[in-house]
């Protein structure tokens, strides 16, 4: 039998989290249990609770997570552009957050629309519409977006997008869907005037 690997609280932690993410993306919420998420991580029941002390805080964690990986990743992209292209930007911003919503399975009802996610809603500087009022606020700001109402525009677009994924998930058709979406945004956003030459940093 193999020797369990000695770590420290954080990675143990983290062990934990991310075989949460593997068995609620594949189960969802409803066929999910301590067991099932301790076993998949190769640990022991206890360790749940020395990290969770309900499974409600577990629910919470793997969203926060989520998300922070997210807002990373989409500041990391931009860290090293010299120039934005901005409306090939917001065509592939718009394609990864669908693709990102889809690819979370049985995780988006758990950990974005469940009794837990009702009672401790996302932190305003984690959401959704957080990252996009960043990306409006430096669009604009470079000359290239219209002069939208930053907050309610990016509440609403995010409202856009994650109708979309739910439109692809039902069966549409996720070329004609991804299309639509691309649409509204560039509508809603304004022409597509000059591009400065040096893109700011985007504000996240």
């Amino acid at each position: 039998m193999t020797a369990r690997r000695r770590l420290a609280p954080d990675d143990r932690r983290r062990e934990v989290l991310d075989a949460a993410i593997r068995v609620l993306r594949d189960r969802g919420p409803g066929g999910c249990r301590v067991e099932d998420i301790t076993a998949e991580a190769r640990t022991a029941k206890g360790n749940f609770y020395r990290y969770f002390a309900t499974w409600d805080d577990l629910l919470v964690a793997v969203r926060d997570h989520l998300l922070d990986a997210y807002r990373e990743d989409l500041a990391q992209r931009y860290a090293s552009v010299p120039q934005i292209e901005w409306w090939e930007t917001v065509d592939e911003e718009i394609d990864r957050f669908i693709a990102f919503q889809l690819d979370l399975g049985g995780l988006h009802e758990a950990v974005f629309h469940g009794p837990a996610a009702v009672e401790r809603p996302v932190e305003k500087h984690r959401s959704a519409a957080s990252m996009l009022a960043g990306l409006l606020t430096t669009g604009i700001a470079d000359g290239v977006f219209a002069a939208v109402d930053i907050d309610t525009t990016a509440v609403l677009l995010f409202d856009v997008l994650h109708g979309a994924a739910d439109a692809i998930a039902s069966g549409m058709d996720r070329e004609e869907v991804l299309r639509s979406a691309r649409r509204i945004v560039h509508r809603t956003l304004g022409p597509d005037p000059p591009q400065r030459q040096q893109a700011p940093d985007i504000a996240l």
